[in-house]
């Protein structure tokens, strides 16, 4: 089954700006702007919200930010590694070839969200909800899903090697297409999941099955 994600609406030509002549911490809210060859420095206690904002090719260092929220942002070739970002909301976002590696979205809601030729490998997102939310030619090697509630979800050419499914009820996702040498799921995870012939021999096997051949 195809996911449709609607996708952020930010306007084609959005103000060029300096993330330190708009960010006010006391107003933590920023609209219609485009970051673009920068590094932010971003730590903070309060709610940060961003709508209708591109960063492009921005390194964020050391960002630490609970309960941010992002409605129609675009992040390309971003690098958000390590990055705390717990109990985030993310409407309408995308992430285009970003570097991802490490980087806390536990306990966080995504909806119409894509990532897209990403490396999320490390990456934490336990505890949270994902809804119409699609993974393309992403690296999610060793990443942790634990406990998540996943509706209409699809991973697409990924690697899953060793990412921790436990918890998370995959009835309806499609991993089809992606690879893995190894995963952390139950039985009951498992119950519903789309695999190709392949995985499926592989869970087998991981059940401690002898397959014997004719």
């Amino acid at each position: 089954m195809a996911v449709k994600i609607m996708k952020p609406k930010v306007p084609s030509e959005l103000p060029e700006k300096h993330f330190e002549d708009v960010y006010d911490a006391g107003e933590p809210y920023i609209d219609n702007a485009l970051f673009k060859d920068c590094t932010i420095s971003l730590a903070t206690d309060s709610a940060v919200e961003f709508t209708e904002v591109k960063f492009d090719n921005v390194t964020f260092d050391e960002a630490a930010v609970s309960k941010m929220y992002l409605r129609d942002v675009v992040f390309e070739r971003c690098d958000l590694a390590n990055a705390q970002l717990s109990e985030m909301t993310m409407k309408r976002v995308t992430f285009l070839n970003c570097r991802l590696v490490g980087t806390s979205f536990a306990e966080s809601y995504f909806e119409d969200v894509v990532f897209q030729d990403c490396n999320l490998q490390l990456a934490a997102l336990g505890f949270s909800k994902q809804k119409n939310v699609h993974y393309a030619s992403c690296r999610l090697k060793d990443a942790d899903f634990y406990e998540n509630k996943l509706a209409k979800v699809a991973f697409t050419d990924c690697d899953l090697s060793g990412i921790n499914f436990v918890g998370t009820a995959l009835k309806g996702i499609d991993i089809s297409s992606s690879q893995f040498d190894r995963i952390s799921v139950t039985i009951e995870d498992l119950k519903g999941c789309i695999v190709s012939q392949e995985q499926a021999l592989d869970f087998l096997v991981m059940l401690g099955l002898v397959i014997k051949g004719n």
